[in-house]
């Protein structure tokens, strides 16, 4: 049985997948199956895989499924002990997977994980954040972020955290995101009312509700390029991104913070012009 199940879901980004899938083989060397969902890909990416990675398991939809659809097709046939969601359109650096296993093998306590997330230059890209809150996301907001502009390792508004040092966080990107077997028997797969985005966010709000904690992991790097697959529908795809927002408002909270979250998303639209 492997120790690590990696699920990748690709929509026509195949080269970005085959350097993907590449960097998970050359850095990875604890027990893992992989398992690429497709979703209706046009681009040959599974001929591609295929033909190149024989020893991957392939699920090939006919039609785009979405992200949060498509993880849980391969998640209910994975065999790991540990499940990482791994976006396509990543990097793996320096054996990132197997110290991100070691480091919640480490403490049994952690339900998920994340790593540090690199632009392709090298610069750090925020990946451990907090949940929504209506007062915080007046001072986290991007006007803010620009007129304090530094980061430091002990501010509680992780918008301006410098990612330096291991830290219990409300939830990381889902570029990388590793959980237990456990974790999924526990709570459940994604919410497939979102078709992409805000299902992460989501799946650890339940995970920390569960009594598990969610953790960010400064030794494990990953190189996440971005917007693969969303940059092939930037129109469709910023839409796709608010109602999904709209959704996770509605699951998780009280009417007041409903209404003040759409009042600011209005001001903002209309602002923008």
């Amino acid at each position: 049985m492997p120790v690590l199940s990696i699920v990748v879901v690709n929509w026509n980004t195949r080269q970005l997948l085959a350097q993907c899938l590449r960097s998970v083989q050359l850095e990875t060397l604890i027990s893992h199956e992989i398992w690429v969902v497709d979703n209706g890909s046009t681009d040959g990416s599974v001929e591609m895989l295929r033909a190149e990675f024989p020893g991957v398991q392939v699920i090939a939809n006919q039609e785009n499924r979405g992200f949060a659809a498509a993880n849980n097709q391969a998640l209910a046939r994975c065999q790991g002990q540990y499940l990482l969601l791994l976006n396509s359109d990543t990097i793996v650096l320096s054996g990132a997977l197997d110290r991100m296993v070691a480091a919640m093998h480490a403490h049994p306590t952690i339900g998920a994980l994340g790593c540090r997330l690199l632009n392709v230059d090298g610069s750090l890209q925020a990946s451990a954040h907090t949940f929504y809150n209506s007062w915080r996301s007046l001072i986290e907001n991007r006007l803010m972020a620009r007129l304090w502009p530094f980061r430091h390792s002990r501010t509680p508004f992780l918008t301006f955290w410098d990612h330096s040092h291991p830290r219990s966080v409300d939830w990381v990107s889902g570029a990388a995101l590793l959980i237990r077997r456990e974790v999924l028997k526990t709570v459940g797969p994604l919410d497939e009312q979102f078709f992409m985005y805000g299902e992460e966010i989501d799946w650890q709000m339940r995970i920390k509700k569960a009594g598990y904690q969610v953790w960010f992991n400064p030794n494990a790097s990953i190189i996440h390029l971005g917007g693969g697959s969303a940059k092939q529908a930037k129109q469709a795809m910023n839409r796709i991104e608010l109602q999904s927002r709209d959704a996770l408002i509605r699951k998780h909270y009280p009417p007041r913070t409903q209404s003040f979250y759409r009042f600011k998303r209005s001001l903002a639209s209309r602002l923008q012009g």
